[in-house]
């Protein structure tokens, strides 16, 4: 029955991010300037790595390329989670406002009707370009990707924005209890900024804190090191995919155990 469930869901989805998409299409230059200024965002990361090897050939053993091609994976990841998974930072206004009872009364799931309420088209910016970023920096490289890891490259962005969205929700899911967490979401969405980089640039205890308990590492590092031949042990080719679950997982535990402590605008 669950499996069924999911299906339906996965299913229906598209259909209403087609309807978002069309209903922001309809101001194309906002469009326009949002997915402009998203890419124009990521490239000032960029031009900061380019500034930094300037100077020195490689870092702990990554070359600029290299370091490229996972900065162009959390861009790809985070994108994606911007603009399919948006409705995650409307929770605390729906709980503030009452319009979340409205949401229980729905024949769908609250976290369901939530995510497919908007999206967010500057996140497209930030997927194209941390495509552009990886497609030049494989040529570089002059690394030809297989079938198998092209279809790995796919999974391991799905993943990617997987693991930002059940982070996300879990974030969003203390608007039950406290009544403001937007800068608890900022604050937390800020860590992925070190994932932006290779982890074996950081310390011990970061690069733990990065795989373990936000395991943002998952949406760049890992995949970006098995699809370059730098790693091949399983945590790399495996491990987005582990991650991705049990962050999902989780994020549907705790977002369950939270809407039953919800008590209603008008109890």
């Amino acid at each position: 029955m669950a499996v069924k469930r999911l299906w339906f869901y996965i299913k229906l989805y598209p259909y209403f991010v087609s309807r978002s998409v069309q209903s922001r299409m309809s101001y194309k230059s906002d469009f326009i300037l949002g997915v402009t200024a998203s890419a124009l965002m990521q490239a000032l990361g960029y031009v900061f790595i380019w500034a930094v090897f300037q100077g020195i050939p490689e870092m702990n053993g990554w070359s600029f390329y290299q370091m490229v091609f996972v900065y162009g994976m959390s861009a790809i990841s985070l994108g994606l989670n911007e603009f399919l998974f948006a409705g995650s930072w409307q929770v605390g206004k729906y709980v503030r406002d009452g319009s979340f009872d409205r949401l229980l009364l729905r024949p769908v799931g609250t976290m369901f009707s939530i995510l497919a309420a908007d999206v967010a088209l500057h996140g497209l910016g930030s997927v194209l370009f941390g495509l552009a970023v990886c497609i030049v920096a494989l040529c570089r490289l002059q690394i030809a990707l297989s079938l198998m890891k092209i279809l790995f490259w796919i999974m391991a962005m799905a993943c990617g924005a997987l693991i930002f969205f059940a982070v996300n929700i879990i974030c969003a899911t203390i608007a039950f209890w406290v009544t403001d967490i937007s800068s608890a979401m900022v604050m937390v969405q800020n860590v992925s900024e070190f994932t932006k980089y290779p982890i074996a640039i950081y310390g011990r205890k970061l690069q733990v804190f990065l795989t373990y308990v936000i395991p943002f590492a998952f949406s760049s590092y890992y995949p970006a090191g098995f699809l370059l031949g730098v790693e091949n042990r399983p945590i790399y080719w495996i491990g987005p995919v582990v991650a991705a679950a049990l962050a999902v997982t989780a994020a549907a535990l705790f977002w369950r155990y939270g809407t039953g402590k919800y008590q209603s605008a008008g109890g």
